[in-house]
């Protein structure tokens, strides 16, 4: 027999003693392959968004001038005074918050700050002749830096003057009609509306630069003002979570 048809002979007798191993012998054939070759995994990560808050508490800022001793703290007279006395250019004083709540009583300031906010600055405002001015009688700047070791329009967020304005507080608490805008809108002003927060009314003037709210307590009128950076919300939170200022003033050590 020649060698071509043997090997012929030979394929033939593997291909029956194959098939008689069952049905479907060749069927497995690759699972092997296909049990240890796995599919790739693919893993999707989604995205997580970070919403931050408006606001944020008062308490996390820093006062740049808390570190004003005051010897008078007992009589408003002496402590103008003495406030005065450290005048160096024009009405605007450094003062601490301590002799802002014993200058102007039962003053108010608001609980909370725009997120980003860092430090605060505050005044008095007196006249040349000594006396505390009406308008305004204090400002305080929020700020994201050290006060004035950057520009304003980039680090001063939000600015808020206080007069005494007991007059015109009073004529708004007698009031049975709705107050026209035009009281407190300039040649600035784009845009106002009256909103109540807290339980009174607030007047909300936008223009180019930013928002300013004014309100009023039975003494004193506030004006915020936010640059067009800062979230409405946060102004709008800083006007409804105003407390006494002397409450925020931190306890002798």
């Amino acid at each position: 027999m020649s060698q071509l048809r043997l090997r012929s002979l030979l394929a033939v007798v593997v291909v029956l003693a194959v098939a008689g191993c069952g049905d479907s012998p060749l069927d497995a054939l690759g699972d092997r392959s296909s049990d240890w070759i796995n599919e790739p995994e693919v893993t999707t990560t989604a995205a997580v968004v970070v919403t931050l808050p408006a606001s944020i508490d008062v308490a996390e800022l820093q006062w740049s001038n808390d570190d004003i001793v005051t010897e008078n703290l007992s009589e408003q007279s002496l402590l103008l005074s003495e406030v005065f006395g450290r005048r160096e250019g024009d009405r605007f004083i450094q003062a601490s918050r301590t002799e802002i709540a014993v200058a102007l009583p039962g003053v108010q300031f608001p609980a909370t700050a725009p997120n980003g906010a860092e430090w605060v600055s505050s005044q008095l405002v007196i006249e040349n002749s000594g006396e505390l001015s009406d308008e305004p009688s204090a400002a305080f700047g929020i700020w994201s830096a050290v006060p004035y070791s950057r520009s304003r329009s980039v680090a001063q967020m939000a600015v808020l003057t206080v007069s005494t304005d007991q007059e015109t507080a009073l004529e708004i608490a007698d009031s049975t009609e709705d107050l026209s805008c035009a009281r407190f809108a300039d040649a600035t002003t784009v845009g106002c509306e009256i909103l109540e927060l807290d339980d009174r009314p607030v007047w909300s003037l936008s223009s180019n630069q930013g928002l300013t709210l004014v309100w009023f307590d039975p003494a004193y009128r506030y004006e915020l003002f936010g640059r067009a950076f800062v979230s409405v919300d946060a102004l709008r939170d800083m006007v409804a979570s105003s407390v006494a200022l002397a409450d925020l003033v931190p306890s002798p050590s």
